[in-house]
């Protein structure tokens, strides 16, 4: 009974992934970070940044984000990155003066979450 259960509740989260696919049986990925990121990461080593990260962001993009408190270095950087062919989007706060530069690839093998029909 408990196996029954458990097949019908994979098979309602199933629904709100594309393909009709659970997280569970999706590929799991190769683990191989794409030479654009490691371009702009090695790129803005060579600056005064106060961090450097990177992850999935919700809808599979691969994120780089930057921190830097100088927004000529952040400038510099976001140049840089769109001329590798990145998305950029910059966040700035000004209560702590620290700018955040996210360098976004979209991954075409990753899945998102299915848009709601209207």
């Amino acid at each position: 009974m408990s196996d029954n259960n458990e097949q019908t509740e994979r098979e309602d989260h199933a629904s709100i992934w594309q393909n009709g696919k659970s997280i569970g049986m999706l590929t799991p990925s190769t683990q191989n970070m794409e030479q654009v990121r490691k371009d702009i990461i090695k790129f803005a080593l060579g600056f005064e940044i106060k961090d450097i990260r990177t992850y999935s962001g919700y809808r599979g993009d691969l994120l780089v984000e930057i921190t830097a408190m100088d927004v000529d270095v952040i400038t510099k950087i976001k140049e840089w990155a769109e001329n590798l062919g990145m998305e950029t989007a910059l966040k700035n706060n000004s209560m702590t003066m620290v700018y955040e530069l996210f360098c976004i690839t979209p991954d075409e093998n990753v899945y998102g979450l299915a848009q709601p029909k209207q």
